[in-house]
Protein backbone atom coordinates (compact mmCIF):
# COMPACT_ATOMS: atom_id res chain seq x y z
CA UNK A 1 0.00 0.00 0.00
CA UNK A 2 1.41 3.37 -1.02
CA UNK A 3 2.13 6.05 1.56
CA UNK A 4 -0.58 8.69 1.79
CA UNK A 5 0.92 12.01 0.73
CA UNK A 6 -0.27 15.57 0.19
CA UNK A 7 2.60 16.86 -1.93
CA UNK A 8 1.53 19.90 -3.94
CA UNK A 9 -1.73 20.23 -2.01
CA UNK A 10 -2.91 23.00 0.28
CA UNK A 11 -4.86 22.37 3.48
CA UNK A 12 -6.70 24.63 5.90
CA UNK A 13 -7.08 23.41 9.48
CA UNK A 14 -9.33 25.52 11.71
CA UNK A 15 -8.82 25.59 15.45
CA UNK A 16 -5.23 24.50 14.92
CA UNK A 17 -3.32 26.30 17.65
CA UNK A 18 -3.50 23.36 20.06
CA UNK A 19 -5.12 20.00 20.73
CA UNK A 20 -6.63 18.04 17.86
CA UNK A 21 -6.25 20.86 15.33
CA UNK A 22 -2.55 21.18 16.06
CA UNK A 23 -2.09 17.42 15.66
CA UNK A 24 -3.98 17.45 12.34
CA UNK A 25 -1.96 20.40 11.01
CA UNK A 26 1.38 18.85 11.98
CA UNK A 27 0.47 15.52 10.38
CA UNK A 28 -0.69 17.06 7.11
CA UNK A 29 2.50 19.13 7.02
CA UNK A 30 4.64 16.04 7.63
CA UNK A 31 2.92 14.36 4.71
CA UNK A 32 3.71 17.18 2.31
CA UNK A 33 0.76 19.58 2.48
CA UNK A 34 1.17 23.32 2.61
CA UNK A 35 -0.85 24.09 5.73
CA UNK A 36 -2.86 27.17 6.66
CA UNK A 37 -2.99 27.11 10.46
CA UNK A 38 -6.08 28.91 11.74
CA UNK A 39 -7.11 30.23 15.12
CA UNK A 40 -8.95 33.24 16.52
CA UNK A 41 -7.17 36.61 16.48
CA UNK A 42 -5.10 37.17 19.59
CA UNK A 43 -4.97 33.50 20.57
CA UNK A 44 -1.45 32.27 21.30
CA UNK A 45 0.12 29.29 19.59
CA UNK A 46 -0.64 29.81 15.91
CA UNK A 47 2.84 30.90 14.91
CA UNK A 48 4.33 28.14 17.06
CA UNK A 49 2.42 25.47 15.14
CA UNK A 50 3.31 27.00 11.77
CA UNK A 51 6.99 27.17 12.73
CA UNK A 52 6.89 23.55 13.96
CA UNK A 53 5.63 22.44 10.54
CA UNK A 54 8.44 24.38 8.88
CA UNK A 55 11.02 22.95 11.28
CA UNK A 56 9.90 19.50 10.17
CA UNK A 57 10.55 20.39 6.55
CA UNK A 58 7.05 21.55 5.65
CA UNK A 59 5.41 24.78 4.57
CA UNK A 60 2.85 26.68 6.62
CA UNK A 61 1.35 30.06 7.34
CA UNK A 62 -0.60 31.24 10.37
CA UNK A 63 -3.99 32.80 9.60
CA UNK A 64 -5.74 34.41 12.56
CA UNK A 65 -9.41 34.83 11.66
CA UNK A 66 -12.63 34.35 13.61
CA UNK A 67 -14.34 31.56 11.66
CA UNK A 68 -17.54 32.13 13.64
CA UNK A 69 -18.12 35.11 11.34
CA UNK A 70 -18.73 35.16 7.60
CA UNK A 71 -15.98 37.74 7.09
CA UNK A 72 -13.53 35.56 9.00
CA UNK A 73 -14.34 32.47 6.95
CA UNK A 74 -13.96 34.34 3.67
CA UNK A 75 -10.69 35.92 4.77
CA UNK A 76 -9.26 32.54 5.81
CA UNK A 77 -9.95 30.94 2.44
CA UNK A 78 -8.62 34.04 0.69
CA UNK A 79 -5.38 33.74 2.68
CA UNK A 80 -4.91 30.17 1.45
CA UNK A 81 -5.55 31.09 -2.19
CA UNK A 82 -3.39 34.22 -2.02
CA UNK A 83 -0.47 32.40 -0.40
CA UNK A 84 -0.52 29.14 -2.34
CA UNK A 85 -2.85 29.57 -5.32
CA UNK A 86 -5.15 26.66 -4.53
CA UNK A 87 -7.08 24.81 -1.83
CA UNK A 88 -7.44 21.05 -1.74
CA UNK A 89 -8.28 20.15 1.86
CA UNK A 90 -10.42 21.75 4.55
CA UNK A 91 -10.46 20.36 8.07
CA UNK A 92 -13.23 22.05 10.07
CA UNK A 93 -11.95 21.47 13.58
CA UNK A 94 -12.54 24.73 15.47
CA UNK A 95 -14.50 24.23 18.65
CA UNK A 96 -15.14 25.18 22.25
CA UNK A 97 -16.93 23.58 25.18
CA UNK A 98 -19.62 25.32 27.23
CA UNK A 99 -20.87 22.66 29.60
CA UNK A 100 -23.93 23.22 31.74
CA UNK A 101 -27.23 21.66 32.70
CA UNK A 102 -30.04 22.44 30.27
CA UNK A 103 -31.93 24.80 32.56
CA UNK A 104 -28.75 26.83 33.15
CA UNK A 105 -27.96 27.51 29.48
CA UNK A 106 -28.22 31.21 28.69
CA UNK A 107 -28.12 32.80 25.24
CA UNK A 108 -24.36 33.26 25.36
CA UNK A 109 -23.68 29.59 26.05
CA UNK A 110 -26.07 28.52 23.30
CA UNK A 111 -24.93 31.08 20.72
CA UNK A 112 -21.21 30.57 21.34
CA UNK A 113 -21.55 26.84 20.70
CA UNK A 114 -23.68 27.16 17.57
CA UNK A 115 -21.51 29.95 16.16
CA UNK A 116 -18.25 28.04 16.36
CA UNK A 117 -19.40 24.45 15.86
CA UNK A 118 -22.11 24.87 13.24
CA UNK A 119 -22.27 28.34 11.70
CA UNK A 120 -18.50 28.37 11.14
CA UNK A 121 -18.94 25.34 8.88
CA UNK A 122 -21.05 27.48 6.57
CA UNK A 123 -18.79 30.52 6.78
CA UNK A 124 -15.55 28.69 5.96
CA UNK A 125 -16.90 25.90 3.78
CA UNK A 126 -18.95 28.07 1.40
CA UNK A 127 -15.94 29.87 -0.13
CA UNK A 128 -13.79 26.74 0.12
CA UNK A 129 -16.45 24.58 -1.53
CA UNK A 130 -16.87 27.04 -4.40
CA UNK A 131 -13.14 26.88 -5.11
CA UNK A 132 -13.06 23.08 -4.89
CA UNK A 133 -16.02 22.64 -7.22
CA UNK A 134 -14.36 24.84 -9.80
CA UNK A 135 -11.13 22.84 -9.45
CA UNK A 136 -13.11 19.57 -9.63
CA UNK A 137 -11.37 18.25 -6.52
CA UNK A 138 -11.60 18.66 -2.78
CA UNK A 139 -11.66 16.90 0.56
CA UNK A 140 -13.62 18.31 3.49
CA UNK A 141 -13.43 16.76 6.95
CA UNK A 142 -15.88 18.06 9.55
CA UNK A 143 -15.77 17.46 13.27
CA UNK A 144 -18.86 16.03 14.92
CA UNK A 145 -18.98 14.27 18.28
CA UNK A 146 -20.46 11.17 19.86
CA UNK A 147 -22.15 13.52 22.32
CA UNK A 148 -24.75 13.57 19.54
CA UNK A 149 -25.80 10.21 21.00
CA UNK A 150 -26.75 12.18 24.12
CA UNK A 151 -24.85 13.38 27.19
CA UNK A 152 -26.03 15.14 30.31
CA UNK A 153 -25.00 18.81 30.63
CA UNK A 154 -24.07 19.16 26.95
CA UNK A 155 -27.41 19.95 25.27
CA UNK A 156 -26.19 22.84 23.11
CA UNK A 157 -22.94 21.09 22.22
CA UNK A 158 -24.70 17.82 21.34
CA UNK A 159 -27.31 19.64 19.24
CA UNK A 160 -24.64 21.48 17.26
CA UNK A 161 -22.58 18.34 16.74
CA UNK A 162 -25.65 16.43 15.56
CA UNK A 163 -26.18 19.25 13.09
CA UNK A 164 -22.70 18.59 11.69
CA UNK A 165 -23.88 15.12 10.65
CA UNK A 166 -26.75 16.46 8.54
CA UNK A 167 -24.52 19.19 7.12
CA UNK A 168 -21.92 16.59 6.10
CA UNK A 169 -24.36 14.25 4.39
CA UNK A 170 -26.06 17.04 2.44
CA UNK A 171 -22.83 18.71 1.34
CA UNK A 172 -21.50 15.32 0.23
CA UNK A 173 -24.45 15.01 -2.17
CA UNK A 174 -23.82 18.46 -3.62
CA UNK A 175 -20.09 17.88 -4.01
CA UNK A 176 -20.12 14.36 -5.45
CA UNK A 177 -20.24 15.28 -9.13
CA UNK A 178 -17.19 17.56 -8.69
CA UNK A 179 -15.13 14.97 -6.77
CA UNK A 180 -15.47 16.98 -3.57
CA UNK A 181 -15.74 14.33 -0.86
CA UNK A 182 -17.16 15.35 2.51
CA UNK A 183 -17.01 13.26 5.68
CA UNK A 184 -16.96 13.83 9.40
CA UNK A 185 -15.20 12.42 12.42
CA UNK A 186 -16.31 11.91 16.00
CA UNK A 187 -12.99 12.24 17.84
CA UNK A 188 -12.34 11.25 21.43
CA UNK A 189 -9.13 12.57 22.97
CA UNK A 190 -7.95 14.58 25.94
CA UNK A 191 -7.87 18.23 24.87
CA UNK A 192 -7.44 21.60 26.63
CA UNK A 193 -11.14 22.35 26.11
CA UNK A 194 -12.08 19.34 28.26
CA UNK A 195 -9.66 20.33 30.99
CA UNK A 196 -10.79 23.96 31.08
CA UNK A 197 -14.53 23.29 31.16
CA UNK A 198 -15.34 20.16 33.18
CA UNK A 199 -18.72 18.56 32.57
CA UNK A 200 -21.10 18.69 35.57
CA UNK A 201 -22.21 15.32 36.87
CA UNK A 202 -19.68 13.34 34.86
CA UNK A 203 -18.12 11.61 37.87
CA UNK A 204 -21.55 10.74 39.24
CA UNK A 205 -22.09 8.41 36.27
CA UNK A 206 -19.93 5.67 37.72
CA UNK A 207 -20.29 3.32 34.74
CA UNK A 208 -19.19 6.03 32.32
CA UNK A 209 -16.36 7.08 34.62
CA UNK A 210 -15.12 3.48 34.87
CA UNK A 211 -15.16 3.02 31.08
CA UNK A 212 -13.43 6.37 30.64
CA UNK A 213 -10.71 5.36 33.10
CA UNK A 214 -10.10 2.12 31.19
CA UNK A 215 -9.77 3.93 27.86
CA UNK A 216 -7.86 6.95 29.19
CA UNK A 217 -4.34 5.67 28.28
CA UNK A 218 -5.44 5.65 24.62
CA UNK A 219 -7.40 8.90 24.81
CA UNK A 220 -4.82 10.63 22.62
CA UNK A 221 -4.77 12.92 19.61
CA UNK A 222 -2.33 10.65 17.74
CA UNK A 223 -5.08 8.02 17.63
CA UNK A 224 -7.47 10.49 15.96
CA UNK A 225 -5.33 12.22 13.34
CA UNK A 226 -4.70 9.13 11.14
CA UNK A 227 -8.44 8.96 10.42
CA UNK A 228 -8.53 12.65 9.51
CA UNK A 229 -5.45 12.28 7.30
CA UNK A 230 -7.03 9.42 5.36
CA UNK A 231 -10.36 11.21 4.86
CA UNK A 232 -8.49 14.33 3.70
CA UNK A 233 -6.42 12.44 1.14
CA UNK A 234 -6.61 11.54 -2.52
CA UNK A 235 -6.82 7.91 -1.37
CA UNK A 236 -10.20 8.52 0.28
CA UNK A 237 -13.07 6.93 -1.63
CA UNK A 238 -15.99 7.51 0.75
CA UNK A 239 -18.27 10.51 1.11
CA UNK A 240 -21.17 11.48 3.34
CA UNK A 241 -19.93 9.21 6.11
CA UNK A 242 -19.24 9.65 9.82
CA UNK A 243 -16.56 7.80 11.73
CA UNK A 244 -15.94 7.49 15.45
CA UNK A 245 -12.42 7.17 16.81
CA UNK A 246 -12.31 6.04 20.43
CA UNK A 247 -9.38 4.46 22.23
CA UNK A 248 -7.81 3.13 19.04
CA UNK A 249 -11.11 1.71 17.75
CA UNK A 250 -12.32 3.17 14.43
CA UNK A 251 -15.95 2.63 13.44
CA UNK A 252 -18.58 3.85 11.03
CA UNK A 253 -21.51 5.76 12.52
CA UNK A 254 -24.77 5.81 10.57
CA UNK A 255 -28.44 6.73 10.63
CA UNK A 256 -30.64 3.66 10.39
CA UNK A 257 -34.39 3.45 9.82
CA UNK A 258 -36.13 0.31 11.04
CA UNK A 259 -38.52 -1.61 8.83
CA UNK A 260 -41.19 -0.48 11.24
CA UNK A 261 -44.92 -0.95 10.87
CA UNK A 262 -46.75 -0.09 7.64
CA UNK A 263 -50.38 0.70 8.37
CA UNK A 264 -52.87 -1.45 6.48
CA UNK A 265 -55.18 1.43 5.58
CA UNK A 266 -55.34 5.21 5.53
CA UNK A 267 -56.80 5.58 9.01
CA UNK A 268 -54.38 5.42 11.94
CA UNK A 269 -55.12 6.20 15.59
CA UNK A 270 -52.77 6.80 18.50
CA UNK A 271 -53.86 3.43 19.89
CA UNK A 272 -52.64 1.75 16.68
CA UNK A 273 -49.19 3.25 17.20
CA UNK A 274 -49.17 2.01 20.79
CA UNK A 275 -50.20 -1.52 19.81
CA UNK A 276 -47.49 -1.72 17.13
CA UNK A 277 -44.72 -0.03 19.13
CA UNK A 278 -42.63 -3.19 19.45
CA UNK A 279 -42.69 -3.63 15.67
CA UNK A 280 -41.85 0.04 15.14
CA UNK A 281 -38.86 -0.22 17.48
CA UNK A 282 -37.58 -3.65 16.35
CA UNK A 283 -33.98 -3.54 15.12
CA UNK A 284 -34.00 -6.78 13.13
CA UNK A 285 -34.34 -5.16 9.72
CA UNK A 286 -33.34 -1.62 8.85
CA UNK A 287 -32.03 0.51 6.00
CA UNK A 288 -29.20 3.05 6.03
CA UNK A 289 -30.39 5.90 3.79
CA UNK A 290 -27.67 7.72 1.87
CA UNK A 291 -30.22 10.42 1.10
CA UNK A 292 -33.84 11.22 1.97
CA UNK A 293 -35.01 9.62 -1.29
CA UNK A 294 -33.88 6.20 -0.06
CA UNK A 295 -36.44 6.16 2.75
CA UNK A 296 -39.19 7.35 0.41
CA UNK A 297 -38.35 4.61 -2.10
CA UNK A 298 -38.28 1.96 0.63
CA UNK A 299 -41.77 2.84 1.85
CA UNK A 300 -43.05 3.27 -1.72
CA UNK A 301 -41.81 -0.21 -2.65
CA UNK A 302 -43.49 -1.80 0.37
CA UNK A 303 -46.72 0.08 -0.35
CA UNK A 304 -46.68 -1.04 -3.98
CA UNK A 305 -45.99 -4.64 -2.97
CA UNK A 306 -48.89 -4.61 -0.54
CA UNK A 307 -51.24 -3.12 -3.13
CA UNK A 308 -50.23 -5.75 -5.68
CA UNK A 309 -50.76 -8.53 -3.14
CA UNK A 310 -54.24 -7.20 -2.44
CA UNK A 311 -55.04 -7.05 -6.15
CA UNK A 312 -53.85 -10.64 -6.66
CA UNK A 313 -56.15 -12.04 -3.99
Amino acid sequence: MEEIRFDGQVAIVTGARRGLGEAHALELGRRGAKVVVNGTPGSPGLEKVARAIEADGGTAIAAAHDVATRAGGQALVADAIDAFGRLDVLVNNAGILRAGYFEDLDDAKIDDIFDIHLKSLFYVTQPAFAHMREARYGRIVNTSSNTAFGMVALASYAAAKAGVLGFTKTLALEGAEANVLVNCVMPNAATPAMENDPIPGFEEDTRFAAAFEQIMPRFRTDLITPLVAYLASLSCTVTGEAYSSLGGRFARVFYGVTEGWLAADDTVAAEDVESHLDQINALGDFIVPAKIRDEFESVAARTEARQKAEEDK
